[in-house]
């Protein structure tokens, strides 16, 4: 099996620990792939490595430049977009899936989720959101999307 494949499904199951040490070595193996890279940057935003997440993300799109870099606003700029976008009150932001969350089978690229545990609210997954937006002016429009999907 090789690093990358291995790394995302220890990524999608929650083990995100073992799947940043994958995702490093396949990153160390092959330095010019974009895909290795972005699957770090994501694996190293959910293990709370922000700075390694940027790094990785600034090299996946110098690999390949139709990966953008993922737009950042803070999480009340983001709660804002979510309003502009026409978000109900009731829609819960939360930075992204916990491990649990993802343990119990969410996926940790998820833009949004139905959570159970609270009458099935709406939660949007800011991070998520942010890795997939190179502006805000697509950023908003992202959340626009998930909004009307939910």
């Amino acid at each position: 099996m090789d690093l990358i494949q291995h790394a995302r499904e220890l990524y999608t199951t929650g083990r995100m620990h073992d799947a940043l040490q994958a995702a490093q070595a396949a990153c160390d193996r092959a330095p010019k792939d974009s895909e290795a890279w972005s699957l770090l940057g994501r694996i190293s935003r959910h293990t709370g490595l922000p700075a390694a997440s940027d790094e990785a993300f600034r090299r996946a799109s110098q690999l390949d430049r139709r990966r953008a870099l993922p737009h950042r606003v803070n999480a009340g700029r983001f709660r804002e977009l979510v309003q502009e976008a026409g978000g109900p009150p009731e829609v819960r932001v939360q930075p992204m899936p916990t491990e649990s969350q993802v343990r119990a089978g969410v996926d940790p690229d998820a833009l949004t989720y139905r959570d159970p545990a609270a009458h099935d609210a709406l939660v949007l997954f800011q991070v998520n959101h942010e890795n997939r937006s190179a502006s805000e002016d697509e950023l908003k429009a992202l959340i626009g999307r998930s909004l009307a999907r939910e």
